[in-house]
């Protein structure tokens, strides 16, 4: 099922609940750390519908991101059921559904961390001054 090609869309992506915290005062290390759950898959209307949450641990108890939301999936009938069928061995489509969600919840949680004053979700490059040259 793995190299089954993946044709349908992901649409009605929307954000159901957003938590961040910020659990220490002063934070001199930290790990993070990324979890996605699928918290219910079903086919509705022709139309694959996920929900899911998404949490950002900033380990070792420095701060915690979750976001909930719901997505769903339009395709063939067929491609739906087969979809449903073998989720489990789906690795490319829960590739592209985990890179999408990252996409999209980090995106959003930038300016959340930022107002905690939590470091970014991501690490992002240094820039020297020579480097602008």
């Amino acid at each position: 099922m793995d190299d089954v090609k993946i044709m349908g869309r992901f649409t009605d992506h929307t954000v159901r609940r957003v938590e961040c915290k910020r659990t220490v005062d002063e934070i001199s290390d930290f790990r993070l750390s990324y979890n996605f759950n699928i918290t219910k898959k079903e086919i509705e209307n022709k139309v694959f519908n996920i929900e899911y949450t998404f949490t950002i641990e900033y380990k070792e108890d420095v701060g915690l991101v979750v976001v909930e939301g719901a997505l769903s999936y339009k395709d063939t009938p067929k491609a739906l059921k087969d979809l449903s069928k073998n989720w489990d061995e789906n690795t490319v489509f829960q590739q592209r559904l985990f890179n999408l969600i990252f996409r999209n919840a980090v995106t959003m949680v930038m300016d959340l961390s930022r107002h905690l004053d939590l470091p970014a979700p991501i690490f992002f490059p240094e820039i020297r001054p020579d480097q602008l040259k």
